[in-house]
């Protein structure tokens, strides 16, 4: 959590961090050693900085210092910046070899990024934050040869740039800097990892890892947490936080506290890398100890014992569960059993009469509007009594696990008929709301709130329609990019099964923070503003925040695929993505559990190995991406094919959820699990703004078979298959038009239905910019493709961006010529959209109608019953920023039914057998008839759009 909250506007920006996927060769697993290679933690407590990054004045011999020789500081002023190469924190000690006189004064300033760069450090304290104060410099004199340590309560947790300037007319000369590391407290062995990931993408390596080293530095003495209130100048770090030896804090340069929200994150990063629980524990019991009457939570602990937060007193209920998942700690749970009790009564008495949540305890972790029936309060609520009900049934406590199990069921009813808009695709803020929250979506997503794979998918699409070249959007916080509820919606694309979405995401946002000029290359940040900058008011902003490495804990329990599930029970269900290759490990109370995936899509193979100790049992997961022809074969044995189980020693069952086959009762050991027939996730996008509008036909597409016929591209093409509603895929030789085609899936059912090939080059009505490895320069900003026959990666760009894989985080087409398409001025491209309002004025809808809100590309898609204010506000969402936009509404015959046979009322006569689309503007019904068919509301079951004169209409 932050504290206080900070905001500032800031411009969009095109520049893209995207890094390339691997070419590393699928393979045998590797080891842990491979991973171990990424590891950032220093392998002694005593560090020293690897370069000098600048100077000012008269600075001779810089790079002296860093090898023993002397660096001589002159006159008032000059000054030496230090890197250490990465974050670190600690003690810093100077070591002097001479001076000019007596008295002379060398000052040390500290900073997280190079902007911040000089003899002032960044802000860390409270004070300086509100400007009353500033974290300024400490001060060494020096008479001559001889040494300097900092003052232990000025310790500096988080930095990676020191600033040596002389703050008097001599000179100085500096012979050695080091540093006392005081991350990873507790830590005998700083590098010595319990877990280890692996992948074929080193930029996925290095992700993880800079996630676990996040939370290292975030793991510090309880003695050496945030003085609050804090000093009127310069910053105070001797607060006691915790009890034990160690507690997982928020930040490690600022906060330095525990915060239970934060710890949703942190504490699965933490347990997937370094295997660090004791430090878990200790920040939980911390919390417990300062539980007030009421059975309410602080959710900012010592020394800032703050209340008045309900979602983060929910984070610290489900911060208990989680704890006891990964250790199995009962006497522990036994200890605060009693406290978990009453802080789960002090939370679910805000239950009000409709089932939900009703936020009174509005503290939150800097998202706007909280309060009332919220949904990210009631996802968490959610989460925390099915969990409380698991832990009801550890401590034999069957009252309290049956009635949470049923607060359960009557919160998911609610929030479902409440808060969910189809219209939309993701759940309101509240139901009053017209704001749809990054947080609160993918919180019921990840945490089960959703009541079918549905809405899972169309959160991650929805979501996904938010991004630009720098991350996911976070409308809850004034547009900014939040890696605190990033982190949430990275869980929600892999619970989606969108692992091309989640691992792209991952790539853009967290790779970005990694190869930013002004991060530390190292560790992972509070928060960006929407063009990439810092947000948190800049210079007070945390680099080392353990709320933004959630990829870390996703790329182990997703990617990889290895979860425990309690009990001593593991899950392993991979999600490869565009990988070839994964391995690494979790720990069990029981022991290590072991797992490696090799994944081949063009032969539709994947190839895994597992290892669980004795006393586990585990469920497998293979992937099928959509194919129902999926054979499986554990230890050589077919445990699965026709779409059957079959019985084999050390399995217990097997199902398929049409994602994967899953298979029960898994036995310890070792084993190697094969299967054959498998999908590959599709990987293009048709369009980030089509998808957030339910899948509609693109414009351009071109019908080529009827159902049952078959469709022939040119070349490598994305073929459409549906009647409404459409299903996509790459295809590049004569493909059948039906669901055997499209891995079984029926997207719309009772109907027949068609199949259209996309146009070649670019997106209908856009216009070429660049060729592949070009550059593509816009007019200010503006939607740009990158891709070819229907095939395309979408960013919102300000400036150029290169048309290139790494730039748009994929190839969207294999083995296929590419090129940057832009955006149309005006209406959404291909026809049928009529403006109906600029921004800020009333659009008027003609019953349900959908609606369309931007600007040059960039399009929120949704629908509108009456008239709907157009802007950001009501819409809940900003789909280009800093941009004039409009709102338009859908008319004329659906797409890929452009032929009227009838008007209403009339009969619509048909050769043969075809499905005919009833509507008007946008909303329509479709009926598969033979001969012909009345175009009336009785014959197709009901009024698609009430009061509106409607029509029919045909393929062609």
């Amino acid at each position: 959590m932050t504290s206080p909250a900070f905001s500032s506007a800031a411009p969009a920006s095109s520049a893209s961090s995207a890094s390339p996927v691997s070419s590393t060769a699928a393979g045998a697993p590797v080891g842990k050693a491979a991973g171990d290679a990424y590891i950032l933690a220093p392998g002694s407590r005593t560090v020293a900085p690897v370069a000098v990054q600048s100077t000012s004045g008269s600075v001779s011999g810089a790079a002296n210092v860093l090898s023993g020789g002397s660096t001589r500081i002159s006159g008032a002023n000059s000054y030496l910046v230090l890197d250490f190469g990465k974050e670190v924190g600690g003690l810093v000690t100077l070591r002097f070899a001479g001076a000019s006189g007596a008295g002379q004064r060398i000052g040390l300033a500290f900073t997280e990024s190079s902007q911040y760069v000089g003899p002032v450090s960044d802000l860390s304290s409270g004070a300086a934050f509100s400007g009353t104060g500033t974290d300024g410099a400490i001060y060494a004199t020096v008479g001559g040869a001889g040494t300097y340590t900092m003052p232990a309560d000025k310790l500096r947790g988080g930095f990676r740039y020191l600033t040596l300037f002389l703050d008097s007319s001599g000179w100085v000369d500096v012979n050695g800097v080091s540093l006392a590391f005081t991350g990873a407290a507790g830590a005998s062995d700083m590098r010595a990892y319990a877990n280890y990931f692996y992948s074929s993408d080193p930029e996925l390596n290095r992700i993880w890892y800079a996630g676990a080293y996040t939370v290292q530095m975030d793991t510090i003495d309880p003695a050496q947490g945030r003085v609050w209130p804090p000093p009127s100048s310069g910053w105070e770090n001797n607060g006691v936080v915790g009890v034990g030896s160690s507690v997982l804090v928020d930040g490690a340069k600022r906060d330095r506290s525990v915060w239970s929200g934060d710890m949703g994150v942190s504490l699965p990063t933490a347990y997937v890398s370094t295997g660090d629980l004791v430090s878990t524990r200790n920040s939980l019991t911390t919390l417990y100890q300062h539980q007030s009457s009421s059975g309410e939570l602080e959710y900012g602990g010592p020394e800032f014992n703050f209340y008045g937060s309900d979602t983060y007193h929910t984070w610290a209920l489900i911060g208990t569960a989680t704890y006891y998942t990964y250790s199995a700690d009962k006497a522990w749970l036994d200890s605060v059993w009693s406290q978990y009790q009453r802080g789960m009564g002090f939370i679910t008495a805000k239950i009000d009469g409709t089932g939900l949540l009703n936020v009174t305890g509005t503290s939150d972790w800097a998202r706007g509007g909280q309060g009332g029936e919220n949904i990210e309060a009631n996802a968490l609520l959610y989460k925390a009594l099915t969990g409380g009900a698991a832990l009801a049934t550890a401590e034999g406590d069957s009252t309290d696990a049956s009635a949470w199990q049923q607060r359960a069921a009557t919160l998911k009813s609610a929030a479902n008929q409440r808060l969910w808009n189809p219209a939309v695709g993701l759940y309101r803020d509240n139901p009053t709301s017209g704001l749809y929250p990054q947080d609160g979506n993918s919180l019921a997503s990840w945490y089960g709130l959703t009541d079918g794979p549905a809405k899972d998918t169309a959160i991650s699409r929805a979501l996904t329609a938010r991004w630009n070249d720098h991350g996911a959007n976070t409308p809850e916080k004034d547009g900014a990019i939040g890696t605190f509820p990033g982190s949430m919606e990275v869980q929600a694309h892999f619970t989606a099964d969108d692992d091309l979405g989640g691992l792209t995401l991952i790539r853009r946002e967290w790779g970005g923070m990694l190869d930013s000029p002004i991060g530390t290359g190292s560790t992972f940040w509070e928060g960006l503003r929407y063009d990439g900058s810092f947000d948190y008011g800049g210079t007070y902003m945390s680099l080392a925040h353990g709320w933004g490495t959630g990829p870390t804990s996703a790329l182990t329990f997703s990617v990889l695929g290895l979860a425990p599930t309690g009990n001593g029970g593991y899950s392993f269900a991979p999600h490869p993505g565009d990988l070839a290759h994964a391995e690494g490990t979790i720990t069990l109370p029981q022991g290590t559990v072991t797992g490696s995936w090799d994944y081949d899509a063009s032969a539709g193979t994947l190839a895994t190995t597992l290892t669980a100790p004795a006393g586990a049992t585990g469920t497998v997961g293979v992937p099928t991406y959509g194919s129902a022809a999926v054979t499986v074969a554990v230890d050589g044995q077919t445990v699965w094919s026709g779409g059957a189980f079959h019985s084999v020693p050390g399995v217990t069952g097997g199902s398929s959820d049409g994602g994967y086959v899953r298979l029960t009762g898994v036995g310890s050991g070792s084993h190697t699990i094969t299967a054959t027939a498998v999908g590959a996730p599709t990987p293009f996008s048709t369009s980030v703004n089509a998808a957030a509008a339910g899948n509609p036909l693109p414009p351009g597409y071109t019908l080529c078979a009827a159902e049952g016929g078959s469709c022939t591209p040119s070349g490598s093409q994305v073929m459409a298959y549906g009647a409404g509603a459409y299903l996509f895929k790459a295809v590049s030789g004569t493909t059948t038009c039906g669901a055997a085609g499209f891995g079984g899936a029926d997207p719309a059912h009772g109907v027949l239905k068609s199949c259209y090939l996309a146009p070649a080059g670019g997106p209908a009505g856009w216009t070429r910019c660049a060729d592949e490895k070009g550059s593509c320069a816009v007019s200010g900003t503006r939607e740009v493709a990158y891709g070819a026959n229907g095939a395309f990666r979408f960013q919102t760009v300000t400036g150029h961006v290169a048309c290139t894989n790494d730039a748009f985080g994929d190839d969207p087409l294999f083995n296929t010529v590419k090129g940057c398409y832009t955006a149309p001025d005006g209406a959404p491209a291909g026809g049928g959209w009529s403006l109906c309002a600029s921004e800020h004025n009333g659009c008027a809808a003609t019953g349900v109608q959908p609606i369309a809100f931007g600007a040059n590309g960039s399009y929120w898609y949704g629908t509108s019953n009456g008239t709907t204010t157009c802007d950001d506000d009501t819409l809940g969402v900003d789909p280009i920023y800093l941009v004039g936009k409009n709102c338009y509404t859908r008319t004329g015959p659906p797409p890929g039914y452009p032929v009227t046979c009838a008007a209403e009322n009339a009969t619509c006569a048909v050769t043969g057998t075809r499905t005919i689309a009833y509507g008007a503007d946008g909303d329509f019904a479709y009926r598969t008839v033979t001969g012909q068919a009345p175009c009336t509301n009785a014959a197709f079951g009901g009024d698609p759009l009430p009061n509106v004169a409607k029509a029919c209409y045909l393929t062609s």
